[in-house]
């Protein structure tokens, strides 16, 4: 005997469906979004918390929250620019 449904029709059978709601990550294993790279640096305890400090300015300015990961390479940009004279 075959087991009975209780929907005929299976909408989560559909490809397009599966496709759209089971959608493989699109970072890799570490969390990292596709074309970063890790680096790790260290910094002295005074511009870890200046880091923290802009971090939370930004996030009263804007209602979002900068990563530190986004603020080092906005950084890394402006020295790039000012050394590139």
């Amino acid at each position: 005997m075959k087991p009975r449904r209780s929907i005929a029709h299976d909408p989560l059978a559909e490809s397009e469906i599966m496709k759209e709601f089971y959608k493989p990550s699109t970072k890799d294993p570490e969390g990292a979004a596709p074309g970063l790279v890790k680096a790790t640096f260290y910094l002295a305890p005074d511009d870890v918390i200046a880091l923290e400090e802009l971090q939370l300015q930004i996030r009263k300015r804007t209602g979002r929250k900068a990563n530190k990961s986004e603020l080092m390479r906005e950084a890394i940009a402006l020295l790039v620019k000012e050394y590139s004279k």
